[in-house]
């Protein structure tokens, strides 16, 4: 697991190196430490990470302004901040967790295991999503889902029952973590292959996925031969 820690102050990020240290041991590829805004922008577009662990007060510039530079990019975020206030803003961020300061290693136990369990960085696939609602936490079995459809910053699931559910990650750090059955079909949308019934034409280059249910999902061009090419 690769990782980034962003905060200002050097002795808390050591800490919080040492503790998410005791915490994985072995599953550490890389753990790194930024202590300011520009130099952390530089690093994630020089290197690949997995985690982020932000605080929010960054030598008095805003910890979210790097999620805005890095929203497109395959990570997962866990804020550590005394900024309580800003909790729910960051969720709407698609934060995996907000830890307060004062943190102690089991809260950020807490925090890894549900990033672990949830969203299988140990290369296999999910089979669960979880849901938050308000304070409830809903689990969705992925067989669930017939497709995923972009919501900016967020993941509509459409579900077998037709339910839409909004999940708090993007399509890009959804898409690697899915079962083969699940192609990206176009930018907007990932679909269970298992669910398309048929695939119309319209000319001019365009084409369409029916479903099963009926509903017509739209086909990138270079998305079709790969369809074609495995049977669809």
């Amino acid at each position: 697991m690769r990782i980034l820690i962003v905060e200002d102050e050097r002795p808390t990020a050591e800490d919080i190196k040492f503790l998410v240290e005791q915490i994985l041991d072995k599953d550490i590829t890389s753990i790194h430490i930024e202590t300011t805004l520009d130099n952390a922008m530089f690093y994630l577009k020089e290197k690949p990470i997995d985690v982020l662990l932000l605080d929010l007060n960054l030598n008095a510039k805003d910890g979210f302004n790097l999620l805005k530079q890095a929203v497109s990019q395959s990570f997962h975020t866990i804020v550590i901040s005394a900024n309580i206030n800003r909790a729910i803003e960051a969720f709407e961020y698609g934060v995996l967790d907000f830890i307060p300061k004062p943190y102690n290693i089991e809260r950020l136990k807490a925090a890894f295991i549900r990033l672990k369990s949830n969203h299988a960085l140990n290369g296999h696939a999910i089979k669960y999503l979880s849901i938050k609602k308000g304070l409830e936490i809903k689990v969705i079995p992925i067989e669930e889902v017939s497709y995923f459809k972009s919501a900016n910053i967020y993941a509509e699931l459409h579900l077998k029952d037709e339910r839409i559910v909004i999940y708090d990650k993007p399509l890009i750090k959804l898409f690697p973590l899915l079962p083969s059955n699940y192609c990206r079909i176009h930018k907007s949308y990932i679909i269970n292959l298992e669910k398309i019934d048929s695939i119309q034409t319209l000319g001019g280059g365009k084409y369409r996925a029916l479903l099963k249910s009926g509903e017509s999902i739209p086909i990138s061009r270079n998305r079709i031969k790969l369809l074609k090419n495995i049977g669809i």
